[in-house]
């Protein structure tokens, strides 16, 4: 495989992740019975690809499974109270908070242009709040936020000794299955619908399940610069999609949070990458 292709592998996952927003917006169940089903869903379209059943048990898999599943539920959960514009967002200042992470764990000093990224991207997130305080209607962004906090910890338990990413994220899906109560309080998820069912299906298995394993094929023979430069695709076509079904508009002041932070995060990505490249010898 050649980089184009991993990089259009990743390219076609970014774009498909971000019709994750308009699909929880278009499904009358409730965050936790959305989370539930595309996980399990997701736990077996993996699965079929994998072809095996063994998953390592490390403490840093199971850590980073379980950031999974707050992760996803917790974004369904945001999707559900606020705008999808702010929920992916918020959650896509994950970086942000693995820093923090590392500074508090791992004791790193964190750099001029660290300290740089995390003030402009708190600047950033409390504009969602001030818009949000407006109508009355924080707790989403709130959610939203603590979904970047998990997704970070995706991210910093990979990094941990014994880690396995594709059993974290086998693990993190069959993890859904403690959703499963939650489904009989869900009146809709208890009613027949043929509109959810269909969407779930759609939503687990291409949303949710090939994506990732495109990315993760992708992400082989792409640079990290690159492959951090098109994983931005979904924050942006995400609220597009939402916009042009569902007519949902953020507000002002969200509108311009959210481009600070992205345009922070992406930045800091690419100045990251840059350096482990070099640090590395030139290899990602």
């Amino acid at each position: 495989m050649k980089e184009k292709d991993g990089s259009f592998l990743i390219f076609v996952a970014a774009v498909m992740w971000s019709f994750g927003g308009l699909a929880a917006k278009v499904l009358t169940w409730n965050a936790f019975t959305i989370a539930c089903i595309r996980g399990l869903i997701a736990f077996f379209v993996i699965l079929l690809y994998r072809g095996k059943t063994r998953i390592s048990f490390s403490k840093s898999t199971v850590l980073s499974a379980v950031s999974l599943t707050l992760t996803t539920t917790l974004f369904m959960l945001a999707n559900k109270l606020t705008t999808s514009a702010n929920a992916i967002v918020l959650q896509y200042s994950a970086p942000v908070f693995i820093l923090i992470f590392s500074m508090v764990f791992e004791k790193t000093r964190p750099s001029s242009k660290d300290l740089i990224a995390v003030i402009l991207t708190i600047f950033g997130i409390s504009l969602f709040f001030i818009d949000r305080l407006q109508t009355g209607y924080w707790l989403g962004d709130f959610v939203g936020l603590l979904s970047g906090v998990s997704f970070a910890g995706v991210f910093f338990a990979n990094r941990l000794p014994k880690a396995n990413p594709m059993d974290a994220s086998l693990l993190g899906n069959l993890f859904s299955v403690f959703l499963v109560p939650f489904l009989f309080f869900d009146r809709n998820f208890l009613t027949f619908n043929q509109t959810n069912w269909i969407v779930i299906l759609l939503m687990g298995t291409f949303q949710l399940g090939i994506p990732y394993i495109l990315f993760s094929l992708g992400i082989k023979k792409t640079k990290a610069v690159k492959s951090s430069i098109i994983a931005t695709i979904e924050p942006i076509l995400n609220p597009i999609w939402v916009f042009l079904v569902i007519g949902e508009i953020p507000g002002v002041l969200s509108l311009i949070g959210g481009m600070i932070v992205l345009i922070t995060i992406a930045l800091y990505n690419v100045n990251k990458t840059s350096e482990n490249y070099k640090n590395n010898g030139g290899l990602t």
